[in-house]
């Protein structure tokens, strides 16, 4: 675990496993409400605290070949806090730069040379693909986990079919209320029982994004969705097609828009939305993106398309 200052000052919580003699690397961004730890890790018996390494994605990536590093966006897990409010930040684009920021300082530790790829879950699929967008050098190809790219289902949920068309009016004076419902992983109990466990989280379907928060969610959605044609470096993304959290819409609309030339969406069956940890589904997951990364490390770079049918 190591730490960097960002331009706001806040200091922002990493972690790195690493191989000897890498043959790339791989950079990850967690989810809305977690941290790094709580994605990568394993609980030593579930449900508990995901404080393991063996078994988890963390290790398959090592044993493949790549080093792995994570940061806690601030706001989450060991990071600081805007205003000190936990699952807090002040604009969305803050989560972006501190993400584009901490790709370099890696980069230029292990070399330029190494083949980069970023992965990102939910939330982190957001910060990544707009990374991605803004400087096509960041990386050499990009994962995505149910990515935060449209979220017009849970905008009609309960109260927020009321609320969401107001938050940016609201966030300006009050910006940390926690105000949008969030969804409850009924199907995997124990990934729920693990997320409102662990005392670095912020809990899906137990606390609401705050004010703030989901008015940059919706807002930078909407945005995102305009840039998409931006896209040039490679892509594989995944999506379960009944995700309650991040809209299925997310990877289709990347896919059908995106410029790359390689890029392949990948649907996902009888999963809520944790796709690394949602047993079996999640070992055929991280045994596909393996041999994604595999595929396009080094040497020339496969062209290609791939959808499969929804």
């Amino acid at each position: 675990m190591g730490r960097f200052e960002n331009a706001a000052g806040l200091s922002i919580a990493f972690y790195s496993w690493e191989v000897p003699n890498p043959k790339g690397v791989v950079i990850f961004s967690h989810g809305h409400g977690v941290h790094a730890t709580f994605e990568l890790l394993n609980s030593p018996k579930a449900p508990g605290i995901r404080t393991e390494y063996p078994g988890t994605w963390a290790e398959s990536l090592n044993k493949a070949g790549y080093s792995l590093f994570a940061l806690d966006h601030q706001g989450h897990g060991r990071s600081d806090y805007a205003r000190g409010k936990r699952c807090y930040f002040e604009r969305l684009q803050d989560l972006v730069n501190d993400f584009k920021r901490f790709v370099r300082l890696v980069r230029q530790e292990v070399g330029q040379e190494l083949p980069t790829f970023l992965l990102g879950m939910s939330m982190g699929g957001f910060v990544v693909v707009n990374a991605a967008i803004e400087d096509e050098n960041l990386a050499d190809g990009v994962v995505l986990l149910a990515p935060m790219l449209s979220l017009d289902r849970l905008a009609s949920r309960g109260i927020n079919k009321v609320l969401l068309p107001l938050v940016t009016m609201i966030s300006v004076f009050l910006p940390t209320l926690p105000v949008a419902e969030t969804a409850k992983n009924i199907k995997f109990p124990h990934s729920q029982l693990e997320v409102e466990m662990d005392d670095l989280t912020y809990p899906s379907g137990v606390t609401r994004t705050r004010c703030r928060v989901a008015a940059e969610y919706y807002i930078g959605t909407k945005r995102t969705q305009t840039l998409m044609h931006k896209m040039k470096i490679p892509f594989i993304t995944f999506h379960g097609k009944d995700d309650q959290m991040t809209d299925p819409a997310s990877s289709e609309m990347l896919y059908d828009r995106a410029s790359s030339s390689d890029k392949t969406l990948q649907w996902v069956e009888n999963v809520f939305h944790d796709l690394m940890h949602e047993k079996p589904t999640s070992n055929d997951i991280i045994a596909a993106i393996v041999n994604w990364l595999s595929d396009r490390n080094g040497g020339s770079k496969p062209k290609r398309r791939s959808r499969a049918p929804r």
